[in-house]
């Protein structure tokens, strides 16, 4: 493993704590605040989808892909029980961070077809927020949490992308220049010796 193997690996594991920590800070915050103005009972709902997204998010390396699609599918059927329970308006900030997260990771990572579909069951998320509940602090955060995925993790596959050309043209060099000697010209790679007349 290179250098720069441990230093993705490194902010990748920065990047985990930080957001386990933004994650429970919030969701707590968020079960307050609801407590305080719906009463205890509504924020039970609203605080179990935060933490199923959230531990989805942690474990998306395990499969990006299926861990995706549940986080989607969890936030879906969030907004339409709160539509239809009459509970507070989902996803909440913390479940929108949390999708937004996975969002972000498949478009960087999966396939381009499946990373535009799962970016795509995102937005359709964030329309269902809007229709069943309107213009509201939750929907606004939510959108701009969907955008903010999209935009990070499609310039991360463009990023990541040209380190890869850039590492390719850079072993190609590196194999080049084994095989040529400056000081004595063309040297075989396999035997080590000099080719052309200077051999046997």
């Amino acid at each position: 493993m290179d250098t720069s193997d441990r230093s993705a690996r490194g902010a990748a594991m920065a990047f985990d704590v930080a957001f386990a920590v933004a994650a429970l800070l919030g969701t707590a915050f968020t079960a307050y605040m609801i407590s305080d103005s719906w009463g205890g009972g509504y924020a039970v709902p609203d605080t179990a989808v935060a933490a199923v997204v959230s531990l989805l998010a942690l474990g998306r390396r395990i499969n990006r892909t299926w861990t995706a699609v549940a986080g989607l599918a969890v936030v879906a059927m969030a907004v339409l029980g709160s539509q239809v329970a009459d509970l507070p308006q989902e996803p909440s900030p913390i479940a929108s961070l949390a999708l937004a997260v996975l969002i972000g990771s498949a478009l960087r990572h999966l396939p381009a077809t499946p990373g535009r579909g799962i970016a795509a069951g995102g937005l359709a998320v964030i329309l269902a927020c809007w229709v069943t509940g309107g213009f509201r602090a939750v929907a606004v955060l939510g959108t701009l949490a969907w955008l903010a995925a999209v935009t990070v993790g499609a310039s991360m596959r463009g990023l990541d992308a040209g380190r890869r050309v850039a590492d390719k043209r850079r072993r190609a060099a590196e194999e080049a220049n084994r095989q040529w000697d400056p000081s004595r010209g063309l040297v075989d790679g396999h035997s080590g010796k000099r080719r052309g007349s200077q051999q046997g």
